[in-house]
């Protein structure tokens, strides 16, 4: 019965380091972005006492270097209930990935 939970035990733990060692050799998703996946988040969020109203989205069109994609903004509205809507960014010349 020792050398059953020992077994039982070291297969769990061979597992637990083995799911561990997964997750520190897979990049987050933090590094994965790139800074046009950044700008984007940054402009679809609002700042801490704001709160997301809208998000708009406008379609860049298709050129030789890029295909066509969308990009965001919010709107964001104030507790004294004043409305404030980012920019767009602007669209990429080449592709952002």
């Amino acid at each position: 019965m020792l050398t059953r939970m020992l077994k039982g035990g070291r297969l769990f733990a061979a597992g637990a380091i083995l799911l561990i060692g997964a997750g520190l050799a897979c990049p987050t998703t933090a590094d994965a972005k790139g800074k046009w996946a950044k700008r984007q988040a940054r402009l679809v969020s609002c700042s801490a006492h704001k709160s997301v109203l809208r998000i708009d989205s406008k379609v860049c069109p298709a050129t030789k270097r890029r295909s066509s994609l969308t990009v965001r903004r919010a709107c964001c509205v104030a507790p004294s209930g004043r409305v404030n809507c980012k920019p767009f960014a602007p669209c990429p010349p080449r592709s952002p990935s």
